[in-house]
Parts: C-alpha cells; structure tokens; sequence
C-alpha cells in the first residue's frame, strides 16, 4: 500500500513539475513586404521629377485630386523633396508663389505566380484531383507607383510648367526549389539589407549568396538638420559653490 501512495505521490509531482507553453504572434493587415514595396515605387516615381526650380519659392501642395493607398507617405515624401530642393512650404495656395497639383494613376501590388512541374489532373470517374507537383516554384509580387504633378501661379492659375506623369515598378521574388525556400530577391530584400543590414542567423539556404552587412545601418548616419542652421542655446554658467556649501 505504502509503494503505491509513493507511486501516487511521485506521479503528482512528475505532473506538477511539466509546464507547456505558447508563442502568440499577429501580422498587420497589410505585409511589411507590400508596404515597403509601394514606398519604394513612390520613391523612384519622384526621384525621376526635378525639383530644383522651386529652390526659395514658397510652395503649397495641393493634394485635393490625390486619392490613393499611402497617400500620407506619397505627400510626405513630395514635401521632403521639395524641402531638400531649397522650396519653403506655405501653409494656404493664397500664401504660395506655387502651387504643386499631386494626384495618382495608380498605387498598388499584382501578383504573378508560376511553376515548374506537373499541374492538378482530374481523376476520370472520381471526384478527385492529384494535386500540383512543383519542382519549382516563382512567386512575384510588383508594386506600381505612377504619380501626376502640375504646378501652377495661384494668381493668375496659368500653368508655370508643362508638368507630366511619372511611374515606377518595383518587385519582389521569392523562389522554392522541391519545397525549399524562399529564395527571396527583389527590392525589397534588397532596401532592407541596406538600411538595417542583414545576416541570417540559421544561415539558411534562403541566405546562401546574401552579401555580409554590417549589424548597424550606418556607423556615422546623416544628421537631419545642418549644423550651420541649429544654433544652440546658450546654457547658464554653472556657480561655484564655496567651502560653506553656498553658491557664489
């Protein structure tokens, strides 16, 4: 009786001492792999438009004909480059030398799929299928940015430009090979290796060929503002303090 009251006992505490546990993880509505390719179509769209006769201009973008996914970064992004090409924003159309009409043609991903290997058959009679055999498989993911600027006097509304259409792709790869993957290349992979730098750390066959970067993005990153425009503020003259503990 005495072993079984241990047997009983060791088995609670056998139970007692094994714990489980789960990992709860959630991904944004929207991929980080199709955002980061939309941005980077905005961003090629608008490095094709020069900016530079706007440099001591005062400029309001109107944005009342833009209708498009991420118009908050396509807007910003139309700013920064006028900002950096000497423009200054102002804050209505009545206070601007310009005005600069934004609108879009299209912002948004397409998906193409492809593979190597024998596709879905029928089973003749049966209400069955032999599924897809893929040696090799290819998916692609574009993103299309195709923006529309005007600029124009708001005295007058007579067009100071001719104006025009710019449109940029960008793309994304990932690759399987009998299961393996993904392989992936692209834009994408390619703006996140060179911002953040990237090594995989189960050095996967995904990785293979990846070129070594350095763990930090940059090791002596741009400063936002130029120094020559930042004037510090004077800071107070520190006291000397007397033997007593009194300032002086």
């Amino acid at each position: 009786m005495k072993n079984y009251i241990r047997l009983f006992v060791s088995t609670l505490l056998v139970l007692a001492s094994v714990g489980c546990s789960a990992t709860r993880s959630s991904n944004t509505a929207r991929t980080a792999t199709e955002q980061v390719l939309l941005s980077a179509a905005i961003d090629r769209s608008l490095s094709n438009v020069s900016f530079e006769p706007l440099r001591s201009q005062k400029v309001f973008i109107d944005d009342k004909y833009l209708d498009s996914v991420d118009k908050g970064y396509l807007l910003g992004t139309l700013r920064h480059r006028a900002l950096a090409a000497g423009a200054v924003l102002a804050p209505s159309a009545d206070e601007s030398d310009i005005v600069i009409e934004v609108r879009s043609g299209g912002v948004g991903t397409d998906t193409e799929e492809s593979f190597i290997g024998i596709p879905s058959v029928g089973v003749p009679g049966m209400a069955i299928s032999i599924p897809d055999i893929k040696l090799v498989q290819r998916n692609t993911q574009h993103g299309t940015a195709k923006i529309g600027l005007v600029a124009y006097d708001p005295k007058t509304g007579a067009a100071v430009g001719l104006g025009g259409q710019s449109t940029a792709l960008t793309k994304n790869d990932d690759m399987y090979v009998l299961g393996v993957g993904p392989i992936r290349s692209g834009e994408v992979r390619q703006e996140r290796e060179a911002a953040v730098g990237y090594q995989s750390p189960t050095k996967t066959f995904a990785s293979m060929g990846s070129k070594k970067s350095n763990s930090l993005a940059k090791k002596n990153p741009l400063s936002l503002v130029d120094g020559s425009m930042v004037r510090m503020a004077e800071m107070p003259k520190t006291t000397e303090s007397s033997g007593n503990g009194v300032s002086r």
